[in-house]
């Protein structure tokens, strides 16, 4: 199961009222609940001047894992990754993936 990169894509997310995880994901009509959060980056120094603070959520859904994104300055999440399992779904189809960081010589 790989990651793949994406542009990010806004997203509708529910969170926990006083911890701000991620409950639930909704995308182009599908709704999915959160069943684990695998891993939470705080970006405090490390980000674009337009896009300010931020947090990268690595969760698992019912049938994928997802990298989110939430902004602090704007106040919007975003899907940054998803697995390949995704990619399978009629949303994934037309979103362009990015090209790898880091590239093998």
């Amino acid at each position: 199961m790989a990651m793949q990169p994406i542009s990010p894509v806004p997203v509708a997310v529910t969170a926990h009222w006083r911890t701000g995880a991620p409950i639930a994901v909704a995308f182009e009509g599908i709704s999915r609940k959160v069943t684990q959060v695998l891993a939470l980056r705080r970006e405090y120094g490390v980000f674009r001047a337009d896009e300010g603070p931020r947090t990268l959520w690595e969760i698992e859904t019912e049938d994928a894992s997802l990298v989110l994104s939430f902004s602090r300055r704007t106040g919007a999440w975003t899907i940054q990754a998803f697995d390949d399992e995704w990619a399978t779904l009629p949303f994934a189809t037309g979103i362009p993936e990015l090209e790898p960081v880091l590239v093998h010589a």
